[in-house]
């Protein structure tokens, strides 16, 4: 058995879906920015070229009142953070798959799980393969969906804002939220999937290779 090459398709199964997710995550990030700034242009220039009302609201007024409120600022950040949790999902769920292929071909048959297996889990079961899940940087980067998930991105404390810089000059008034941006996401994106084709070469070698091991913990 060839070892793992993603150019010749010698991949785990997980990898190969893992692959498809990840490659729409990234184009739903760049088109949908790309889309947004597009719209929202159209829409300025729209209202700009209505016919002007003394009595009427001056043109940002306008352009808030027909986009509801939501400024291109913060359709982008909320459509990054969408992408940037999806990102992480679907990281997970490929490590989930990949036991479940390891477990396979070791001739250890399992249900499916109500629930996902836990952190910890995973981390354990990967160890006995010799791949470390948990690195430095996919730490980093499943804080950072674990923050946007549960608090909305929001630094509320010093604390918060030392744990997730802006980069930008805080001046008098400290960042109310963590800074996402499209180059900012997508390296986080690199990094999970520069992890994945890492780990996905020991996969395929316990499972598609010739690697087995006694006892495998599931």
């Amino acid at each position: 058995m060839s070892s793992w090459n993603e150019e010749q398709g010698h991949v785990s199964r997980a990898f190969d879906e893992w692959k498809l997710v990840e490659a729409d995550v990234r184009a739903f990030a760049r088109h949908g920015l790309a889309f947004a700034e597009a719209e929202f242009e159209r829409i300025w220039n729209e209202v700009s070229e209505e016919p002007g009302d003394e009595d009427g609201p001056e043109l940002p007024d306008a352009f808030e009142a027909r986009v509801d409120g939501l400024y291109p600022q913060d359709f982008d950040w909320m459509l990054l953070a969408g992408a940037l949790r999806d990102a992480v999902t679907s990281f997970e769920v490929y490590l989930e798959k990949a036991r479940e292929e390891v477990l396979l071909h070791h001739g250890q048959r399992i249900e499916i799980a109500e629930d996902s297996p836990r952190w910890g889990v995973l981390c354990r079961f990967f160890a006995q393969l010799g791949a470390t899940i948990e690195t430095p940087g996919v730490k980093g980067v499943r804080e950072l969906r674990h923050f946007l998930a549960h608090r909305r991105g929001e630094l509320r404390t010093e604390a918060l804002r030392q744990a997730f810089p802006t980069g930008s000059d805080p001046g008098v008034f400290p960042p109310l939220e963590v800074e996402l941006t499209e180059h900012g996401v997508t390296a986080d994106m690199d990094v999970l999937a520069a992890a994945t084709r890492t780990i996905d070469a020991v996969v395929y070698d316990h499972s598609w290779g010739s690697t087995r091991i006694n006892d495998l913990v599931p």
